[in-house]
């Protein structure tokens, strides 16, 4: 099923969607590295981050966390049960971003683990990740939209799996990764819920993603060889493929961009690292070990940081706990970490990038700090 906008969002989303309608050019555009500061409010040099973490216990199954600007809204995607089996679906908390206060709880049909934001058109994509779709809701008033079923069965009739959804506010399409063997990504058209591109056979279990809005590339992680995948969203292509180059095993499970100085950040779980590369040379620069379980990454252009969090856990080390590493993005130091039990899980920043918030998972039962009836919190740090 297709999403079905009211019409003042249609009206809104036309408006936009034809922002986007350009001639396709032939020739992408060559990456450079932008030495001009950033047309950005001054900021005085950032002082040390006083980590004095608000939390509050929210539900079970927390996931992705999401700010969403135009309703000054902040959104978590949750999925109380977990069993393939079951018919429940997923809710998706709206939370004040201040107190962390819960203002609207929205059932949804499908459970809900990834959020993407198109705060222009004031919109909420959630993906639901065993169903193989996206769900749109209306950021003002909570109303789900509709659904659009991005994956079919296969031949043993499994629904291949959605990631990571990523959205291009400007030219209103949504890009959904899926971590199956192969690999696989959708670009969307975020008017419509159609898809635009299917692009088969992408990489190892493709999951991060992160695009550059400034020279229209979707980047892609995944496992095994040529770990970063570039994609021409607009004719949903692969134009280059990059690896590490250094012979070791990575799965670079999520990934965050630095447009203005072409870097790419990569959250490598199984090195337990961040590792960065230049898009320019397209070559790795440096890693920075981060700890057990790498997951989720965040790059802020105001603070020039980098924000990782490590669940503290493997199968093979399952009894950990996790924490927030913070790394200058200048030196590649690591300016201090905090430890956030028992697993943080996802990032999201403030507009202004002076407020961090994490998902943090309680822990489950085969775990030393497991409790009864314990919740999945959000945390709130102000890095100012």
């Amino acid at each position: 099923m297709t999403v079905q906008l009211p019409k003042t969002i249609l009206a809104i989303s036309v408006s936009l969607a034809l922002w986007g309608c350009a001639a396709p050019q032939a020739n992408m555009p060559r990456v450079t590295r932008d030495t001009t500061p950033a047309p950005a409010p001054a900021v005085v040099a950032p002082a040390p981050a006083v980590f004095a973490p608000q939390r509050q216990d929210i539900g079970p199954g927390l996931y992705e966390v999401a700010y969403d600007a135009a309703s000054a809204s902040l959104f978590v995607a949750s999925t109380p049960v977990m069993g393939k089996d079951s018919n429940q679906g997923g809710i998706l908390y709206r939370l004040d971003p201040t107190s962390l206060a819960v203002k609207q709880e929205i059932p949804l049909g499908r459970r809900a683990f990834a959020l993407g934001i198109n705060s222009k058109t004031n919109m909420v994509f959630v993906g639901n990740t065993l169903d193989g779709s996206l769900t749109a809701v209306d950021a003002g008033s909570g109303k789900v939209l509709g659904v659009s079923q991005l994956a079919a069965k296969n031949e043993k009739g499994e629904t291949p799996h959605t990631r990571k959804v990523i959205v291009d506010q400007v030219d209103n399409r949504i890009f959904v990764t899926s971590p199956e063997r192969e690999g696989k990504v959708w670009i969307v058209d975020a008017l419509s819920g159609q898809i635009r591109h299917t692009l088969e056979n992408v990489g190892m279990w493709s999951t991060g993603a992160a695009y550059d809005t400034r020279y229209k590339r979707l980047y892609v992680g995944h496992g095994g060889t040529n770990q970063i995948v570039v994609i021409d969203p607009e004719f949903g292509q692969v134009m280059d493929r990059i690896d590490a180059g250094d012979g070791a095993k990575h799965y670079f499970i999520n990934l965050a961009i630095d447009s203005q100085g072409q870097r790419l950040f990569a959250s490598d779980a199984e090195a337990g690292e961040v590792a960065v590369f230049d898009l320019v040379t397209r070559k790795l620069v440096k890693r920075v070990p981060i700890g057990l379980g790498a997951l989720d990454i965040v790059y802020n252009p105001v603070r020039d940081e980098v924000y990782a969090t490590s669940r503290g856990v493997t199968r093979e080390q399952p009894q950990g706990t996790g924490k927030l590493t913070v790394i200058d993005a200048k030196s590649y130091a690591v300016k201090r970490s905090l430890d956030l039990p028992v697993h943080p899980n996802s990032l999201a920043l403030s507009p202004d990038g002076q407020v961090l918030y994490a998902t943090v998972k309680a822990a489950g039962s085969k775990h030393p700090a497991f409790k009864q009836g314990a919740l999945d919190s959000v945390v709130r740090i102000e890095l100012k």
